[in-house]
């Protein structure tokens, strides 16, 4: 009955949309042809926000603007830089005919005054965290979010032309200081200053998607919230408010017991009051009141949870900076109090540093905001949280364009097929792999860490490895000439498995190093590592032997990066990685709840974890710290799952 429930949704969702189909639409023509792959993550995020919803999008690049905008009411522009002649013409007839606009980020001055509102140029340069949120002012758009968390770097300032055009949110600074225009709105549609980056307070971004095309289209928000209600009907497989009610009574904990049953009552009857609205119709309100009958079948599904003492409960913190940015304290105390263990601190890479280093290019952070794994080890020693170095070892990801040319002059990056300079480090170069080892030394040594955490410690893929000087370095130490190049190294190649061996020796022996220098300059820190879950695919694909690093203990435990949204998936992974007694209990488990491959609601995450310790795994990690971990996430663990 319940499976026939959610199809009758979701068909119901589909038929309503279908009339009201929002156009996504990313620069190709009207972008550099190095940022088309920029264009298009970013539009994907935006697909993807839409479809959380029910809301039926059709997602393409430029190319046959007109076409795409055919019958369509609402079209999402995603970095359309510099529109040509055509598109602006195919743009004016749409507009036009009464379709919208929202654009995120043109240079396009003829858009710009399409849609009533004038560019006053690009601005970069600023204080980290100078736009830091967007705050929404008498938008007059029904559903609008008060305030978006979003950390952009730069943008291109616009204002609205008299009379044509009005600014519905402006950006902020992490101090709370109203700065540059962050939404405009027109006759026309709406325009962002920058783009919507998949960086946390996924939640809030897509409500601000649904209320734009509801603005057009009123009646959305009904299919909307049916979505979110057939949604929270799948948590725990139980069939809805009913069926968790069942399950609250089987709980073994009595005080944990009666305050589930008792919300799982509550939840029946808001679910009951909910299914009886939607039969009439209503706006705005009804999502409203699904979505927090959604956040309620979350807390009731989280209070049936117990947890389990000792184990390893990490999340990874990518900006380095905490929850809030220059406040330490409130984040570790946030994290305490949600039962968390451990923390990754991503305070390092090859081009940067958010600490006192005298190894690694100091960042703009450190410079500006202090040194950030100080901060972070004052702050949770006390509450005994483990602090663990987290570097980003042969990616350039933060680096400066300065830095790179050094690296480059070095003879530090691996040279591509045609004799260019990437943006990875090479790994066989022994001077590269020293410099890295020297960082993490400095690192464990001076600040007297609980743990490293190595990543990218790998290769970026096989294909970067295929030009002529890794050939030269390769045939100089297998002593050996290589005539078919690259065709012998290539899989199925005669000599595939010698030279991928030969790369992941690079990886192992720069872990060993680590291991070595941590063992003798700093005894008693813990040596970690995220990889790829898939092994030994991950050892021809990007030279990381990682069940090797295990077996003669080069490692105290990997966390493979196991991010997927399917369950299934995930136990597969984690049995198979988990496969052997030595591997079960060296393995934590990386689950993606805001990764680029995954998005996660409370659930979801619940399940995982739960998945990981029926397979006798000491822990779990958690990806990304962000605005959607500290807001949907932690509060609904906290209730059970990973209760201090």
């Amino acid at each position: 009955m319940f499976r026939k429930c959610v199809l009758i949704f979701s068909f119901f969702c589909i038929a309503n949309f279908s009339h009201a189909a929002v156009a996504i639409i990313h620069g190709y023509d009207s972008v550099a042809a190095g940022e088309r792959g920029f264009a298009r993550a970013l539009a994907a995020h935006a697909e993807r926000w839409y479809k959380e919803f029910g809301v039926l999008c059709e997602m393409s690049d430029d190319r046959n603007l007109g076409g795409v905008l055919a019958n369509k009411k609402l079209a999402l522009l995603v970095y359309f830089s510099q529109p040509t002649a055509a598109q602006m013409s195919a743009l004016r007839a749409f507009v036009k005919r009464g379709g919208k606009l929202i654009v995120f980020y043109s240079s396009s001055a003829e858009l710009a005054a399409l849609m009533g509102m004038k560019q006053l140029g690009y601005q970069g340069n600023r204080p980290v965290g100078h736009w830091a949120s967007m705050r929404f002012v008498q938008a007059g758009i029904e559903g609008v979010p008060e305030r978006i968390q979003q950390s952009s770097s730069n943008l291109l300032a616009m204002e609205p032309m008299p009379g044509q055009a009005r600014v519905i949110a402006w950006w902020h600074d992490r101090q709370g200081r109203r700065n540059d225009a962050a939404w405009l709105a027109s006759s026309a549609g709406y325009w962002m200053t920058h783009v919507m980056l998949a960086d946390g307070d996924a939640a809030a971004k897509a409500q601000l998607l649904l209320a734009l095309a509801a603005a057009s289209d009123r009646s959305l928000w009904v299919p909307a919230a049916r979505k979110i209600l057939a949604d929270a009907a799948r948590v725990g497989g139980s069939g809805g408010a009913a069926g968790l009610q069942e399950m609250a009574v089987r709980v073994t904990d009595p005080s944990r017991r009666a305050r589930a049953v008792k919300a799982a009552a509550a939840l029946v009857a808001a679910e009951r009051a909910l299914k009886s609205r939607l039969q009439r119709g209503q706006g705005y309100q009804l999502w409203q009141d699904a979505s927090n009958l959604q956040t309620a079948t979350y807390e009731v599904y989280g209070l049936m949870q117990q947890p389990r003492p000792g184990e390893i409960r990490a999340v990874w913190d990518h900006s380095g900076q905490g929850l809030y940015p220059g406040n330490w304290k409130l984040t570790c105390e946030q994290l305490h109090n949600a039962g968390i263990t451990d923390i990754y601190v991503n305070v390092a890479g090859a081009g940067f540093a958010y600490y006192n280093s005298r190894v690694l290019p100091q960042a703009a952070v450190f410079q500006e905001q202090g040194d950030q794994l100080a901060a972070c080890l004052k702050a949770a020693r006390p509450l005994g949280l483990r602090v663990h170095g987290w570097i980003l070892c042969f990616s350039s990801e933060r680096a400066t364009a300065e830095r790179l040319a050094i690296f480059g002059k070095r003879g530090w990056l691996i040279k591509l097929p045609g004799n260019k300079d990437s943006r990875w480090l090479d790994p066989a170069v022994p001077e590269v792999r020293a410099y890295l080892v020297k960082a993490a030394q400095e690192m464990a040594v001076n600040y007297k860490l609980d743990g490293l955490h190595l990543d990218f410690a790998r290769y970026p893929d096989f294909n970067s490895s295929l030009g002529e000087f890794t050939r030269q370095r390769f045939q100089r130490d297998v002593k050996r000439s290589v005539n078919n190049w690259p065709a012998d190294v290539k899989p199925g190649g005669v000599l595939h498995n010698q030279f991928a061996g030969w790369r992941a020796s690079h990886i192992s022996q720069f872990v060993n190093d680590c291991r070595r220098t941590l063992k003798r300059d700093a005894p008693g820190t813990l040596l970690t590592a995220a990889v790829f879950g898939k092994y030994p695919s991950c050892l021809a694909a990007v030279g990381q032997d990682w069940e090797s690093w295990l077996n003669i203990d080069l490692v105290d435990y990997v966390t493979p990066m196991n991010y997927t949204e399917n369950l299934e998936s995930f136990r597969a992974w984690v049995a198979d990685q988990s496969r052997t007694r030595s591997q079960r209990l060296r393995v934590v488990p990386g689950i993606g709840v805001s990764a680029n491959e995954s998005r996660l609601n409370a659930a979801q995450v619940i399940d995982q974890i739960n998945a990981a310790r029926r397979s006798g795994c000491p822990g779990f990690a958690l990806f990304n710290l962000d605005t959607t971990m500290r807001q949907e996430i932690l509060p609904v663990l906290r209730m059970g799952i990973s209760a201090p």
